[in-house]
């Protein structure tokens, strides 16, 4: 068959090729998963033969119902960020929606345009996780008057229906990890004290060290928003002549410069200084040593993300809900006991070798 023969092909030709009703046929292009899966393949193996592509956009408008949903995250490159786009996609998926992606590439202006490109394919709903701030999106989404759930950099003061980690527990949890090993120097590395969840975490640090009477050894270090910023930073703190014994890193960007820094300075995990990140991801259980880190439930939030969603997709209006998940501390190999010499010193506390 010939392209002009090919783009001028219908749906009915498509239902009329795999031999079933033209109902069955556009409830198997639209995704509903009520169809036989011999049946399903009869009309995909169709629909691939005659070239047939289903206008999605004009059958939402024939129907007065949209079944997309927009999703605009501040950073890909972030493994955490992907896990959540990957399980609520497949929870809108079996709701019968899709999600429309969107990269803000950690820039309010940009992630300004893509709410409204966002909002411009007429979406049923949108999920957002904030750059810095909210204000902007939340006066676009109200003129709109677009259901709305707000993710993880948002706490209990955000005017929309949120779910983000109890951060605070968790960077209290990690810290306390890292004090029962023995460490009293433990610098605390986080990307940005403008973030909600970042602040969170370097004060859940902050009251662990208060906690266990090491307020005076508390460091918090801001490094940027790269791995290149953190990296230099770190560099900077190992370079201390009280080095600290151990690093707590506040996300997984922070956690890939940390881990340049401690190659770069000579050191090594554990025996040198101790590492534990904010953020799992799957390379830190491969690297040897593996790394130890919190875990935020990714699948989990996503869960809580699309309920509240879903509730308001179908006319439900409740009071706005805040949901907070708890993070699992994840040990491994690079955070190990304080080691000391036969005075009573911490044999990783010493000068820190030249750079």
């Amino acid at each position: 068959m010939d392209d002009r023969k090919k783009s001028a092909s219908t749906l009915k030709d498509v239902a009329h090729a795999a031999g079933v009703s033209l109902g069955t046929a556009s409830k198997v292009l639209a995704g509903a998963a009520n169809v036989s899966e011999a049946r399903q393949r009869q009309v995909w193996e169709a629909a691939r033969k005659l070239g047939y592509r289903r206008n999605s956009l004009a059958a939402e408008l024939r129907s007065c119902r949209s079944t997309s949903i927009g999703f605009v995250v501040p950073d890909l490159t972030n493994s955490f960020f992907i896990e959540l786009v990957c399980a609520l996609e497949d929870h809108a998926l079996e709701s019968g929606y899709r999600l429309i992606l969107a990269h803000a590439q950690e820039d309010p202006e940009r992630e300004a345009e893509r709410v409204r490109f966002v909002l411009s394919r007429q979406v049923a709903g949108m999920i957002i996780i904030p750059c810095h701030g909210y204000e902007h999106a939340i006066s676009e989404l109200r003129e709109c008057d677009v259901p709305l759930v707000m993710a993880d950099r948002v706490d209990n003061s955000f005017p929309a229906n949120t779910v983000t980690t109890d951060s605070h527990r968790a960077a209290m949890d990690g810290t306390g990890h890292l004090i029962a090993l023995g460490h009293r120097r433990i610098t605390f590395i986080v990307n940005a004290l403008d973030l909600v969840n970042s602040r969170e975490r370097a004060q859940g640090y902050q009251d662990a060290m208060q906690r266990a009477g090491l307020a005076q050894y508390a460091n918090v270090v801001v490094c940027g928003m790269s791995d290149t910023e953190s990296h230099a930073t770190t560099l900077g703190v190992l370079a201390a002549r009280e080095r600290p014994t151990a690093l707590f890193t506040g996300a997984n960007v922070a956690t890939l410069g940390a881990l340049r820094a401690i190659s770069d300075a000579g050191l090594r995990l554990p025996d040198d200084v101790s590492l534990l990140s904010f953020d799992d991801a799957p390379w830190m259980s491969v690297l040897r040593p593996g790394i130890s880190s919190i875990r935020q439930p990714a699948e989990a939030i996503a869960r809580g993300i699309w309920h509240l969603l879903h509730k308001q997709l179908q006319g439900e209006n409740p009071e706005i809900v805040h949901l907070r998940m708890r993070a699992d501390l994840r040990v491994r190999d690079s955070t190990g006991p304080m080691r000391y010499d036969e005075w009573g010193e911490a044999v990783s506390a010493s000068a820190a070798p030249p750079l």
